[in-house]
């Protein structure tokens, strides 16, 4: 298992979801398995058994550089070295799941080391079987950063710190070829503060620095719905899920009111997980979310999520996902924004050791309120050497794009002549960059 939050991530959206370990009861929903990740009798790390339980420590060791750390027009580079340890344990037994990990992500810039940040999570979860059901219960918190080259993010001088603890559980009730599966989950995100870039706008006025507070940001998130699925087996199923949403910010910014919403989502398809050449599951709806302050506008906007797995040989295999849905905001004074990403991945076995990876991508955010979009172009690759059961090899290139953008507004800094001449609030422009990232990694598991 490679655990490992690779340094290019931090050019894409914030989009939490990516950050759960999987592996742990209520974590672990995963659409197929492709040439790169499939178990190979060989090479597969073994393990250590403690009595009815697995376990499995790794570590990534990785040493590259970043062309573009800060996302800026001026190319701030830097040589890096990421450390990622890991650990998952889980159950084996017939019935009834248990597991948790714990996995750490430190990432040292040698020439800039106000970007250095340490991103933890740990997750717990656990599924308690009846009869032909399940009852899942599971608990993740996540200590992550916020940096300036992910679409929706703040311009800032330093990675910004936040914290989401996620509580969810669902159960399956079924009834003879449909199955009804209830489900809700609670996230608690809360945002601390960095140092920012303070653009007033004002002609003759140079830009300054301050402390940017994102308290404004934290909110308390509670989802609850039902997947109704209808097939004569776990392979092939119609589905229908439905969500209902409250999202509240207990700390909104003095003078603009806080973006609390309630919000539906309707999404119905096609979930088919047979083993031959194709597998995938395909969702498409629409979700509608309403503001409490009458400034923000009722959002009406379609959602889908797909994936597909296409294995045209036993050596190769394409991976395509699709996702959009609505993110709550990360600057004051919005009410969010639409979050869409394409991803398309080939991996290709060139021999049993050897594994080649090409991967392309679209990340757009479309802002409500400033009517602006930010989009990520990507692009990479990567080799994997299999060493032997213990060991991997990768050796990897990303190049990112981000076009677009327009302005966000944060909070202000602490310089009162900016302070005055913003009226309080600290608008800060994002721009256009490219980022170049090559990393060499050594995978360790026991």
């Amino acid at each position: 298992m490679l655990a490992a939050t690779a340094p290019w991530s931090d050019s894409q959206a914030q989009y939490v979801p990516n950050y759960f370990q999987t592996g742990v009861p209520g974590y672990d929903q995963e659409l197929g398995v492709t040439v790169l990740t499939r178990q190979r009798p060989l090479y597969q790390q073994p393990g250590i058994r403690a009595g009815s339980f697995v376990i499995q420590p790794n570590l990534d060791e990785s040493f590259g550089y970043n062309s573009n750390v800060l996302g800026t027009t001026d190319s701030s580079g830097s040589w890096l070295l990421e450390t990622n340890p890991s650990i998952l344990a889980t159950s084996d037994w017939s019935r009834h799941r248990l597991g948790a990990s714990l996995s750490i992500d430190n990432q040292r810039y040698f020439d800039l080391p106000h970007q250095n940040q340490t991103n933890w999570n740990v997750s717990l979860g656990g599924g308690y079987t009846i009869g032909r059901s399940e009852l899942t219960l599971a608990y993740s918190h996540l200590a992550l950063h916020q940096v300036p080259t992910q679409v929706g993010s703040l311009q800032t001088e330093v990675p910004i710190p936040f914290t989401v603890d996620d509580f969810r559980t669902d159960y399956t009730f079924q009834f003879g070829n449909f199955r009804v599966i209830p489900n809700a989950e609670f996230s608690i995100y809360r945002y601390g503060s960095t140092t920012g870039v303070n653009l007033s706008g004002v002609a003759g006025q140079p830009a300054t620095t301050g402390t940017i507070n994102q308290s404004y940001a934290d909110s308390n998130v509670l989802q609850g719905g039902v997947t109704l699925r209808y097939g004569a087996s776990n392979e092939r199923n119609l589905l229908l899920v439905l969500q209902g949403l409250d999202a509240h910010f207990p700390h909104p910014q003095a003078g603009t009111p806080a973006p609390n919403s309630t919000g539906f989502t309707a999404l119905g398809g096609i979930d088919y997980q047979a083993s031959g050449v194709f597998r995938y599951q395909l969702l498409a709806g629409v979700a509608v979310r309403s503001f409490s302050a009458s400034q923000f506008k009722t959002q009406v906007q379609p959602v889908l999520r797909g994936d597909v797995i296409w294995t045209p040989t036993g050596l190769t295999s394409v991976t395509g996902t699709v996702i959009r849905t609505l993110q709550n905001p990360t600057e004051a004074g919005s009410s969010g924004y639409a979050y869409t990403s394409a991803q398309l991945q080939v991996d290709h076995e060139l021999r049993r050791d050897l594994v080649l990876e090409g991967r392309g991508g679209i990340t757009r955010a479309s802002y409500f309120q400033q009517g602006d979009d930010q989009t990520i172009y990507s692009a990479g690759g990567s080799v994997t050497w299999f060493v032997n059961r213990n060991m991997r090899v990768i050796g990897s290139y990303q190049y990112n794009k981000l076009s677009g953008g327009g302005t966000t507004t944060a909070i202000a800094t602490t310089s009162a002549t900016n302070a005055a001449l913003n009226g309080g609030l600290n608008t800060l422009v994002t721009g256009a960059f490219s980022q170049n990232t090559v990393l060499l990694t050594l995978h360790f598991g026991i």
